[in-house]
Formats: C-alpha cells, structure tokens, sequence
C-alpha cells in the first residue's frame, strides 16, 4: 500500500516530465515560392512582394512562445558587420512571441522584393536590409520557444537581374 501511494506522489510530481518525454513539440520551417505575395501595404512599390515562410507544429504538444530570429546573411556582396540578428514578425505585422498548437501553422515574413530583409529587436523598430541583386543568399534563422530546444534552419535566396525574380530553394 505504502509502494502504490509513494509510486503516486512521484508521478503528480513528475507529471509533466513524463508528458513531455511522450509529448512533444516538433517544429517544421517552409520557404517556396507559393509563399511569396503582392504586398498590400499603401507605401509599397506597385511590383513589391512579400517574401514568407510558414512554421508548422508537426508534433503533438504545442509550443509555448514561439519566435523565429534572423541570426546570419551570407552571400555575394555582404558585408557581414553591416546585417545585424534581429527577429522576424509574423504575418501582418504581428511581432510578439506566439503559441503554436499541433498541427497549426503561422506565416512569418522574411522581407520584401526587391529584396530587404525585415528583422526587429524586441522593444525596437523594424530594421530593412537590402540585399543586391543579383545574388544567391543564404539566410540562417532559429526558431525558438519556452519547451523546445532551439532549432536552426537556412533559407536559400536566388534574386534575378529584374530584383523580384525570387527563388526560394
């Protein structure tokens, strides 16, 4: 009797352990072409696009705090020093950690085209790269939350001669 009630204590205990040892998030980053859309924002040039991406929760436990940072830029024609890590937002504008269920996605923006790489620092205002074109980049971003280990995953950029020719690979 004493056993079952000590093996019961230790159980509520450890609860949420055990759930998360069974449970877990597990993240799934996606950039194509089918994500990239005219820009609707009353500022932009008439040919500019939004460059996105898409986060899904593939597993079976959400993600508490979920957020995606821009940490490196690499490719023709960049001065490094110049590009500095900075989160990207979510789709329409959204620049706060979100909650991810499973089996839900979120879209996040990368930039716009021509192409300038949208990053923010918490607290801060929206930063704009340009990057030139044209060129193929490398884009190293991290996805991040409160349950989750930190996952790191490169975008792969081609910009056209015309600077809205993107490919996203």
């Amino acid at each position: 009797m004493s056993f079952a009630t000590l093996s019961a204590v230790i159980a509520a205990i450890f609860l949420d352990e055990i759930r998360s040892f069974y449970h877990r998030p597990e993240i799934d980053v996606y950039v194509g072409n089918d994500l990239i859309d005219i820009a609707h924002d009353f500022d932009a040039p008439v040919d500019a696009r939004w460059v996105r991406g898409r986060i899904t929760n593939i597993g079976d436990r959400g993600v508490e705090r979920c957020r995606l940072k821009l940490l490196r830029v690499g490719g023709q024609n960049i001065q490094p020093s110049k590009i500095k890590n900075g989160f990207l937002q979510w789709q329409g504008g959204i620049r706060d950690s979100m909650r991810l269920n499973p089996d839900e996605y979120w879209i996040f923006d990368i930039g716009t085209a021509p192409v300038r790489l949208c990053a923010y620092f918490v607290g801060g205002h929206l930063l704009h790269y340009a990057l030139p074109a044209p060129g193929t980049y490398t884009l190293t971003v991290a996805v991040y939350g409160d349950n989750i280990e930190s996952k790191e995953q490169e975008i792969s950029l081609t910009i056209g001669a015309a600077g809205i020719q993107i490919a996203c690979i």
